[in-house]
């Protein structure tokens, strides 16, 4: 199984969805890889994907894909675009293509985690999209819960649908907003109704709601529920 997974935009909780996939998938017995085609504000490894080994122990123990995991770590905090010319490095669609081809040589379940929104541009002249199209990965979309988010998931989901790339669905994470804001920004009345637009309108399904935790194992029974919804999906 091949899954891309991006977000409405930055700091929606990609990285904490993608670790949770990882752990549904890797606890039921699945060798799962997890790729992140481009890091930016860490020049050595992607601090996305210490982030999900740290809390997936015994994830990707093969040191044939150690060069694969991160094609590209640029070390500005900023578009790839932008932190690539800082850093005087081309990036090269073809060889993240390339890349994804090979890791997934070696695993059963293999994630790409974005960079941002799918209409990230990795140069002046191409979008992340423009890969996921490349390869045909089924989508899915991790979106802020609360106020505000409808517009930008059905976006995403329309951008998904003009260039035929099959949406898996879509999961509203309560991570994004700071405590002092989220019970107005997450009301439950809010977040329910979200999920209800999004699914009326687009037709795409949401999986499922993350309730706020203060710790990653918090959430893994909730992970566990939406993502068994995930492997019925039509896309996959």
């Amino acid at each position: 199984m091949e899954l891309f997974i991006t977000g409405t935009g930055t700091g929606v909780g990609k990285t904490f969805v993608t670790a949770l996939l990882a752990h549904h998938f890797h606890k039921n017995g699945m060798k799962t890889g997890v790729q992140k085609w481009v890091s930016t504000g860490n020049a050595d490894f992607a601090d996305d994907l210490a982030f999900i080994a740290e809390n997936v122990p015994g994830l990707q123990q093969n040191k044939d894909i150690n060069n694969l995991q991160s094609i590209y770590c640029l070390e500005f905090p900023a578009s790839p675009h932008l932190a690539a010319e800082k850093q005087k490095v081309d990036i090269s669609s073809e060889k993240i293509i390339q890349g994804f081809k090979d890791m997934r040589k070696h695993f059963q379940v293999l994630m790409a985690e974005g960079a941002g929104g799918l209409m990230v541009p990795l140069t002046r002249k191409a979008l992340l999209i423009d890969i996921v199209e490349e390869l045909k990965l089924p989508t899915l979309i991790v979106a802020a819960a609360g106020l505000g988010t409808i517009n930008h998931t059905l976006l995403s989901i329309e951008a998904l649908s003009q260039r035929k790339i099959p949406c898996a669905g879509v999961v509203l994470n309560s991570q994004e907003y700071p405590p002092a804001v989220a019970k107005e920004m997450e009301h439950p009345d809010i977040v329910r109704d979200n999920a209800r637009v999004i699914e009326d309108i687009s037709g795409v399904p949401v999986l499922g709601v993350l309730d706020r935790v203060k710790a990653f194992d918090k959430a893994i029974d909730a992970g566990n529920s939406i993502f068994s919804k995930l492997l019925h999906s039509p896309a996959l």
